[in-house]
């Protein structure tokens, strides 16, 4: 009788609770979840103006993506890299829609069509903007450089080299570390999340 009773305690807060989020992939402690693995889908394709796809294969390809993401916060947290503030994602996301959305009826419009709130996208810029940023301090350090890259340095006033070849030197960089980082990081992706 007693069992009965916590069986149907247990029933009566799993439906109160709502829909359970499935777990898809662990990196190390962290767990990434399908709605997450979704809305990376749905992002990705927004930005790329492309139908959405929710194929097995979209979503190994954005649950790819999700643990080099979940990779470089765990190094940015390691490294104490400031998180970028609320302000800047607010910046980040006029200018994204200045650039990209004649007026805001359109870009509504878009973010309904691919199931997307400002806030996700907002979010999702805010990474890719300190992503890229902690990507180029933590790579571009240790990429020696032609003595034509360094007249180019001085005669720009010393801004940041923009050439072909030290983005390629940074992407190839952070390529092989995350290559290794993922060696050394226990990495399960949830079988049933991607069928």
């Amino acid at each position: 009788m007693r069992q009965s009773l916590i069986a149907i305690a247990f029933a009566v807060i799993a439906s109160a609770a709502g829909v359970v989020d499935r777990v898809a992939v662990v990196v190390g402690n962290q767990v990434i979840t399908e709605s997450e693995v979704l809305l990376e889908v749905r992002l990705t394709e927004f930005l790329n103006q492309e139908p959405v796809d929710v194929s097995p294969a979209a979503r190994r390809a954005a649950a790819e993506r999700l643990v080099d993401q979940q990779l470089i916060r765990n190094e940015m947290q390691i490294a104490g890299y400031p998180a970028p503030a609320a302000a800047d994602g607010d910046a980040v996301l006029q200018s994204f829609r200045k650039a990209n959305y004649p007026n805001t009826a359109a870009f509504q419009a878009v973010l309904q069509k691919y199931g997307l709130t400002e806030e996700e996208l907002k979010r999702h810029l805010l990474w890719q903007a300190a992503a890229l940023r902690f990507t180029e301090q933590r790579f571009h350090m240790g990429i020696p450089q032609s003595p034509v890259q360094s007249a180019d340095r001085s005669t720009d006033g010393g801004g940041s080299n923009s050439s072909d070849g030290s983005r390629d030197a940074v992407e190839d960089q952070m390529d092989a570390w995350l290559k290794q980082t993922r060696t050394s990081t226990r990495i399960q992706f949830k079988k049933g999340a991607f069928e």
